[in-house]
């Protein structure tokens, strides 16, 4: 008897009823599972009480806006489900700021229907990677183990998505994390803003190179001895960012 595959279940969240029905309908023709609601609350109720794999957020719920939804779902509920976030508005600004609040995901109306179908794949997709990339799970210990995700007092763990700093785990969003996971695969090396953002996507999006400005400030808030001067993220002058290998002093990280 063959194994029953699993359908994946979206949340549409989105105001306008005519563009609601038209992303049901083509997930659905996908093989999706979908459930749709009309406002930020019932939202998040519905995250809660059903789990669904992903949600597509409109911006400009009422009730509670798609950003305060992603707020509560980052910040309160500490719930890392893939949300793709939608909007009427081209600013890049307001990408900026879903991305910061731990958004996977943004595209601007009018929307290309099967573009956005690929987007939630990619994000959940993503997800069950987990930004592990090509290695196996049991390379990602090895790797762990041997020290090539380590730098002084932090250390990255990519099987269980944590990032430490001593013993401490750092709260990161999802994408702040997949640019810790690069930077520290990638020690020494430095790196221009958009090299950066195309190594934290799959697919074709355009952001404003500003997001990883957004990221590494974010970071370094958590990390940094001294934000003045930073120790592990370092500016590099015309060019953009690397992470550095900073010695060991402590025999608890070895």
């Amino acid at each position: 008897m063959s194994e029953a595959k699993v359908v994946p279940r979206i949340l549409i969240a989105e105001k306008d009823r005519s563009v609601r029905g038209e992303i049901q309908q083509i997930f659905r023709s996908y093989g999706y599972e979908t459930w749709v609601v009309a406002n930020g609350k019932d939202a998040l109720k519905i995250i809660n009480s059903l789990k669904p794999d992903a949600v597509i957020l409109d911006m400009d719920l009422p009730e509670l806006s798609g950003l305060d939804v992603c707020r509560e779902l980052r910040q309160t509920l500490n719930n890392w489900l893939p949300v793709v976030l939608i909007s009427v508005q081209s600013d890049e600004i307001e990408a900026v700021l879903g991305m910061e609040l731990g958004a996977d995901d943004y595209m601007v109306k009018p929307l290309r229907f099967k573009e956005l179908v690929a987007r939630v794949k990619a994000v959940l997709r993503r997800g069950q990677l987990c930004c592990l990339e090509n290695e196996t799970k049991e390379e990602a210990v090895s790797a762990l183990k041997q020290g090539k995700y380590r730098s002084g007092e932090l250390v990255l763990d990519p099987v269980h998505l944590t990032l430490y700093k001593g013993k401490k785990p750092v709260e990161l969003t999802r994408k702040e994390f997949e640019l810790m996971f690069f930077l520290m695969k990638n020690k020494g090396k430095a790196f221009t803003r958009q090299h950066l953002i195309t190594a934290l996507t799959v697919n074709d999006q355009t952001y404003d190179e500003r997001i990883i400005d957004v990221f590494v400030s974010r970071i370094r808030r958590q990390i940094e001895p001294n934000r003045r001067n930073p120790l592990y993220i370092k500016t590099v002058r015309n060019v953009g960012y690397m992470l550095k290998d900073v010695p060991i002093k402590h025999k608890s990280y070895q």
